[in-house]
């Protein structure tokens, strides 16, 4: 086990790095629906039997150790703190920057190599951790599975969910119904239905700045009020957002909604939640027993 320790670390860090020198971000978006669920059905059918047949190993025992458990904890911290010490920048933005740090993925790192490998030896842990803990017979178990499940469910929908997240922006100008939106990226994208300013009202204090704008809008069939940070959800993970305004010659404006696509949301919310339950339950029936372990 010490020597698979030794020698497996070094060359699960070193290979994502040298991926991502060689060619570069990994393309996320070949992994859209449905193609996402199926990678993780199949994933997971095959850490069950993996688990179920052969949990004896070395391999599996070891990706069962504690040494995974702090070690991709860390390593998955570590992802953290590089997002949070580097500006996250679109693909298009990333891949025109320049120097060792643009190259290893700092400013586009949830789709680099690095963090893809860290998530995935995470979500393949967890996994077999839960795997482990619905074979087991003991007392209380559901919250142990509602613990590492639902935080698993949190990760899986959080990172594979945002290869199906699209980010659209689409300016109105008040009686003009309008189509035509923009990715981040700057890419014509048509909506399948018609958004239209019908009134826009500001309120402004002394010294010029907005106290609070809304913007009256028809989406389809339906006319909404928006406000800022008051998204209207249109259907199923599709929220629109009121962004920004433009005043133009007197009391005529220009307004720049945000349309924002999440599918899985609810499925990471539905982890959380499981999490959040399985945390309740520890609270409520406590640690468990030396004889229940």
């Amino acid at each position: 086990m010490k020597i698979l320790q030794k020698l497996f670390w070094p060359v699960y860090f070193l290979l994502p790095m040298v991926l991502q020198l060689i060619v570069g971000n990994l393309p996320v978006h070949f992994m859209a629906f449905p193609l996402n669920v199926s990678f993780a059905a199949l994933w997971l059918f095959g850490l069950w039997l993996l688990y179920k047949d052969y949990r004896h190993t070395l391999a599996v025992r070891f990706l069962l150790s504690s040494a995974v458990t702090a070690g991709s904890l860390v390593a998955f911290l570590s992802g953290a703190l590089v997002i949070g010490m580097f500006p996250q920048l679109s693909s298009v933005e990333a891949a025109a920057k320049s120097g060792i740090l643009a190259r290893l993925g700092c400013y586009d790192f949830m789709t680099s190599w690095p963090f893809v490998f860290i998530l995935f030896l995470l979500l393949t842990h967890l996994a077999l951790v839960t795997c482990r803990g619905v074979l087991m017979q003991r007392k209380n178990k559901w919250r142990f599975i509602f613990n590492h499940a639902g935080l698993w469910l949190a990760l899986f929908a959080g990172f594979c969910g945002s290869t199906d997240v699209r980010v659209l922006r689409i300016p109105l100008v008040k009686g003009e119904a309008n189509t035509r939106a923009y990715t981040m990226d700057g890419v014509v994208s048509y909506l399948d239905y018609e958004l239209e300013l019908v009134d826009f009202r500001a309120d402004y204090y002394d010294n010029g700045m907005p106290r609070h704008y809304e913007a009256k809008v028809r989406v389809a069939a339906d006319t909404v009020t928006l406000e800022v940070n008051h998204p209207y959800t249109y259907r199923w993970g599709e929220d629109i957002y009121l962004t920004g305004y433009e005043r133009r010659n007197g009391n005529q404006y220009y307004c720049v909604l945000q349309v924002v696509e999440q599918p899985w949301k609810y499925v990471q919310l539905l982890g959380i939640l499981m999490a959040l339950a399985g945390g309740i339950l520890l609270f409520i029936n406590g640690p468990l027993k030396k004889n229940n372990k």
